[in-house]
């Protein structure tokens, strides 16, 4: 049991977990600003293009962390799993920027109720990601962890319930190309909240390892 393991951290080790928590800071800001686009439809382009930008810098941080990842003999924490980190925040990231693409590409002319619920949702488990990045520079024990683990389960388990009722209602209509693109959209969105479950996997099995 390694308690208190990052409590020496070298400047190696500062840089990669400095850009881990970026990358999930400017995660959070796009799952936000996807949460703006829905609630203000309005603006959907210019929160669109926002969250391209956002999606843009976290592929430079994700590029960073594994030039850093290369040049770094030891690690903070196990090589592979910080890999399994940024892979899964990168990819959140990609799926926000695609359900935000949606919008426009499908010219979608208004979100519905359940679109909206679910970017909330996706916010709400994003912050728990930062959460959990941010814990990791001065983590302990088991316990700083598994607390942000189980809130994003709850929240994937709240998408879930929201996505399959969205699904029921959709399929009660009778406009086909509609049910494609609002499929599309929901599927994405519910894909996003899939990979913060995959965060909360790894983050586990360091709880596990170093608790």
């Amino acid at each position: 049991m390694r308690t208190g393991f990052l409590s020496w951290v070298r400047s190696n080790d500062k840089e990669i977990i400095d850009k881990l928590e970026s990358q999930s800071a400017n995660l959070l800001k796009a799952t936000g600003t996807l949460v703006e686009l829905v609630s203000n439809f309005d603006n959907v382009k210019e929160s669109k293009a926002k969250i391209k930008d956002l999606e843009h810098e976290g592929d430079k941080i994700t590029h960073d962390i594994y030039m850093e990842l290369d040049k770094t003999f030891v690690t903070p924490i196990d090589r592979e799993d910080i890999s399994k980190l940024t892979s899964a925040v990168d990819e959140i990231l990609d799926y926000t920027d695609g359900t935000a693409e949606r919008f426009v590409l499908f010219k979608i002319k208004e979100p519905t109720t359940y679109m909206i619920e679910l970017a909330k949702v996706l916010l709400s488990a994003s912050q728990e990601v930062h959460l959990l990045m941010t814990r990791l520079r001065h983590f302990k024990n088991s316990s700083d962890l598994i607390e942000h683990c189980r809130n994003i389960s709850k929240y994937e388990h709240e998408g879930d319930a929201i996505y399959r009722t969205a699904i029921a209602v959709l399929f009660e209509t009778n406009n086909a190309v509609e049910i494609i693109k609002l499929k599309e959209i929901y599927e994405t969105l519910e894909g996003a909240l899939d990979r913060c479950a995959d965060v909360s996997d790894v983050f586990e099995d360091i709880a596990v390892k170093y608790g």
